[in-house]
């Protein structure tokens, strides 16, 4: 059976030889394999950079191994932090690189955009670039930009493009602008508890703040199985609709936003309390495979959808059939 995997990460070298050039946070050192992301969460590369950097025949035959027929790949945090002009070159050096795999491996990998955002004119017309020359099926953006976040207004036509362009979103988490869990170390800063914590407050912002009434078409994935919101969701409608609240401008409650615009991925869940939970709230139909590679092991991500208790046609709905509804074939 087809599977398409909708969170497959990579870096090229131009965005590693830009961190290393840094001296302000995030930046790289090639000699202690360190990326400082700020001044109290450090995360150790080791083989994982490797990992990110091979896209070649290393990848492919993992892909071919596991049965997962098409990835979607997406830059992993960095780029958009970077100062604005250096962003705009690393950002299309990126997206350049991404388009010659694509090219090189056609209906292996997909690309998904990522976009010097601290200059929307800029990041505008490199997505428009993205998906009208090189064929890109997505932006791929995360949870902050470091002293920002997408949803702020500045950020909405960003938005806007990506729904007239007909490509989904995909939020991914970064770690939060000092969070209160930095001083955790990073297992808990970032992947146990703060990328959650700093995605969960974005989307529950671009609601919120009426960004999804304003953008109505706009796709946006979420991976993690939803950074939990399914299992908050019931509970934010409740308080929404039984306490005044002037600030809000959402027209709908949190639930309408999940049926209309949002969709979830497994990546870095393998929880299968998790996904009945999400299946339960959601909807199989709004549920999609992403194997998180090389941040999870994909030989686990594989074999914990392969263990689900689904029939025949769900499993279709989860491996493939879910990703043509936003177009991926």
């Amino acid at each position: 059976m087809k599977l398409i995997d909708f969170e497959n990460h990579f870096y090229d070298q131009c965005l590693i030889d830009a961190l290393e050039a840094r001296t302000e946070p995030p930046y790289y050192r090639k000699d202690t394999d360190l990326i400082t992301w700020s001044s109290s969460v450090i995360m150790p590369q080791g083989t994982l950079l490797q990992k990110l950097l091979d896209v070649g025949e290393g990848r492919l035959a993992l892909m071919d191994e596991l049965g997962i027929n098409t990835a979607v790949l997406s830059c992993s945090p960095g780029a958009e932090q970077l100062d604005v002009e250096e962003s705009i070159r690393v950002c299309r050096a990126t997206n350049d690189a991404l388009y010659a795999l694509t090219q090189r491996c056609p209906g292996r990998y997909l690309g998904s955009a990522i976009l010097p955002v601290k200059d929307v004119d800029a990041a505008l017309a490199e997505l428009e670039r993205c998906v009208k020359e090189l064929g890109f099926v997505a932006w791929h953006t995360h949870s902050n930009y470091g002293e920002t976040s997408p949803d702020d207004p500045r950020y909405w036509p960003l938005f806007r493009k990506a729904a007239e362009l007909g490509v989904y979103v995909y939020l991914h988490p970064q770690l939060a602008n000092q969070s209160r869990v930095d001083d955790c170390g990073f297992p808990v800063a970032g992947p146990g508890l703060g990328f959650t914590l700093d995605t969960v407050t974005t989307l529950t912002r671009m609601v919120v703040c009426g960004m999804l009434d304003a953008v109505p078409d706009v796709k946006i994935v979420l991976g993690h199985l939803g950074e939990a919101l399914p299992f908050l969701l019931d509970r934010m409608d409740n308080r929404l609709a039984f306490l005044p609240n002037p600030k809000a401008k959402n027209q709908h409650n949190f639930s309408y936003y999940f049926r209309h615009n949002i969709y979830v991925t497994t990546s870095g869940n393998m929880s299968q309390e998790a996904f009945a939970c999400t299946r339960k709230v959601l909807g199989l139909e709004r549920i999609l495979f992403g194997s998180d590679y090389p941040f999870e092991d994909a030989r686990d991500m594989v074999q914990f959808v392969k263990n689900l208790p689904l029939g025949e046609h769900e499993r279709e709905l989860l491996y493939y059939k879910n990703a043509e509804a936003l177009g991926i074939t």
